[in-house]
């Protein structure tokens, strides 16, 4: 995925964009907080050597007389220096973690508006923004977000104390300083290399692996997979795998690290020898003379705080990793089309009644796949009809219906709902799909989904769960609206597949409520038997006689009662009419209600037989 912000320079860009974001004034305090924190320890080594010069008058002429006023002058700057080092080094780290804080959730919220901002599926499932996605979540599992400003300001103040110690330095000898951070200089270039490459790996071919062995731990620690492992006795295997997928993906970051470390042995060398080096000078010209005490304590402890100018634990690798969060941020919004210039967001189409919807010449391929599941389809359905589509597995109904919700965009052709591409016109329409989603959240957001801003609205939302057959349910719970539909919750209570088919179909009626003319059911009682789904069907076709719907089902008999059907074959329609029509054509359709009515005809005629047995 091609984008911005790969480079180093660009990651900053994105990352001070980022921490901007989240509070300007908070930002510039952080700032002003680092230079104190960062600049006070050499004031303080410099005060210390202040300090150590009036000490000997204080102890000649005594604490209180003149000549110990400079030592108690000196003591009291040091230690009102150490209290504001104390006090502002406090004072950065609660304010940095505000800010990781503030980080964390524009991350997240750029991150929302990327993916939301997309207005269909594709982009959703093409592998390279999938890793991107997974490569953010997992620095977020790793705490990284939450650390990257307080990272940021110990490597500041960090740096800083190490260009004060080498300024006070070049007081001793130009030479010394120099040395020492030219050592320290290749120490961090070792490290900041080695540490890129290795978040640059543990971020795309780890993260790769650990999307494997990320899922493999769901399987084997949530509750979707808990009945078929415990049946099938696929326990060790989920663990063994796991371990596995685990392994390989650590094996890449090991195997990564080797490279280093010829490098990182010469670096410390290095830096062995140019302490030696400095502190020997030091000691020899405390032995000839040239340096007194006050001075000789100065210049050791700047020699020790030059270690300022390197290795900084494990700041640095988060901060790496925090830049690299924000490249991939910023890859991910680019992943987004953007509206063209001067292009302003459409505004919703006006909520009226029953739409006209029209596909024409719609052709669509999955990415991956050379064959089109839709090719050359035509189909027009006027405003206030219910139309059911029909055909064999795989071929296009589902697909269709995507479509229909601007879930897909098509490779040509035109999708429209009253004469609105698809995609601007998700207000005008609702559906319930065969996999809908069962929130794990109060009855009342389940069903209101339909239309948000009926949410507190009960009474319409009790009429809708009525009108779906829900009633009992809403009596049954043990907080009313307000219970939440999952076990896992204090309170909550779990649905069974028949009563998640009418708080869908209350959701939909919702949809209905709040406006919207196009209604769609994509085989959301596949689960349920043929009667069952012929009920749901011409329950749902009663109550939304005042607006457009199309049912999609692999049964025949429960979408018989529609105004119109459709046979959808090869990525095109191949048959159309209403169900009398299409018996007497006697082709696709005809012949497949007549062998699935055969079926169930020798199904009863099995179960009529057994009574009698029994009898």
């Amino acid at each position: 995925m091609a984008g911005a912000a790969t480079g180093r320079g660009g990651r900053w860009r994105a990352f001070l964009g980022l921490c901007w974001q989240g509070g300007r004034g908070r930002v510039v305090a952080f700032w002003l907080l680092v230079v104190l924190v960062g600049l006070l320890p050499t004031a303080v080594i410099l005060q210390t050597g202040v300090l150590v010069r009036a000490i000997p008058g204080a102890v000649e002429h005594g604490p209180w007389s003149a000549g110990g006023h400079p030592a108690l002058q000196a003591l009291a700057v040091l230690v009102l220096g150490l209290a504001a080092l104390a006090l502002g080094g406090h004072a950065l780290a609660q304010l940095s973690r505000v800010l990781d804080l503030s980080f964390a959730l524009e991350v997240h919220q750029a991150v929302a508006a990327a993916t939301l901002g997309s207005p269909g599926l594709a982009l959703l499932e093409d592998p390279a923004f999938a890793d991107e996605l997974q490569a953010v979540h997992d620095t977020e599992r790793r705490g990284v977000l939450r650390m990257a400003l307080s990272s940021l300001a110990n490597m500041a103040t960090m740096r800083l104390r190490g260009v004060g110690a080498f300024a006070v330095l070049l007081g001793f000898r130009w030479w010394a300083p120099l040395v020492l951070a030219a050592a320290w200089y290749l120490t961090n270039r070792v490290y900041a290399k080695a540490t890129e490459h290795g978040v640059t790996v543990q971020m795309s071919d780890g993260a790769v692996r650990l999307r494997r062995a990320e899922y493999l731990r769901s399987l084997a620690l949530e509750a979707p997979a808990a009945k078929e492992l415990r049946v099938f006795g696929l326990g060790s295997w989920v663990v063994g795998r796991y371990g596995d997928a685990w392994l390989e993906a650590l094996g890449v970051i090991w195997r990564s690290r080797k490279a280093h470390r010829g490098l990182t042995a010469g670096a410390t060398l290095a830096l062995a020898v140019s302490h030696a080096a400095v502190l020997a000078a030091l000691g020899a010209a405390a032995l000839h003379g040239g340096l007194g005490v006050p001075g000789l304590l100065v210049f050791v402890q700047a020699v020790i705080a030059t270690s300022d100018l390197g290795l900084p634990d494990d700041w640095e690798w988060f901060l790496a990793q925090a830049l690299v969060v924000s490249g991939r941020v910023t890859r991910l919004r680019s992943a987004v089309p953007a509206r063209a210039p001067g292009e302003t967001a459409a505004a919703p189409p006006p909520r009226r009644g029953k739409v006209a919807v029209r596909l024409d010449g719609v052709r669509f391929t999955y990415r991956g796949r050379r064959r089109p599941t839709l090719d050359g389809l035509t189909l027009e359905i006027p405003a206030g009809q219910s139309l059911a589509i029909v055909g064999e597995n795989g071929a296009g109904k589902s697909t269709l219906i995507k479509l229909l919700c601007g879930l897909y965009e098509p490779d040509a052709g035109r999708v429209t709902l009253d004469g609105v591409p698809a995609v601007e016109a998700r207000g005008r329409l609702g559906a319930i799909f065969q996999d809908f989603v069962r929130y794990p959240l109060p009855l009342r957001e389940n069903v209101a989904f339909g239309h948000l801003p009926l949410i507190g609205d009960e009474a319409a939302l009790t009429a809708a769960l009525r009108d779906a057959g829900g009633g009992e349910l809403l009596a049954a719970l043990p907080h009313g609206w307000d219970t939440v539909l999952s076990r896992e919750y204090e309170g909550g209570a779990d649905l069974s597949g028949g009563q998640w088919q009418r708080v869908a179909l209350a959701r939909a009626l919702v949809a209905v409520r709040g406006g919207a003319g196009l209604l769609i059911l994509d085989e959301p009682a596949a689960s349920l038997d043929v009667r069952a789904e012929t009920e749901l069907f011409e329950r749902f076709l009663e109550l939304t006689g005042g607006v457009t719907t199309v049912l999609v089902s692999h049964r025949l008999a429960s979408v018989r009662h529609a105004d119109r059907i459709v046979v959808v074959e090869g990525g095109r329609v191949v048959e159309d009419g209403t169900h009398d029509d299409l018996m007497l054509l006697a082709g696709r359709y005809a012949g497949m209600f007549s062998l699935q009515a055969g079926r169930f005809a020798a199904a009863g005629a099995a179960g009529q037989g057994r009574e009698v047995a029994d009898a």
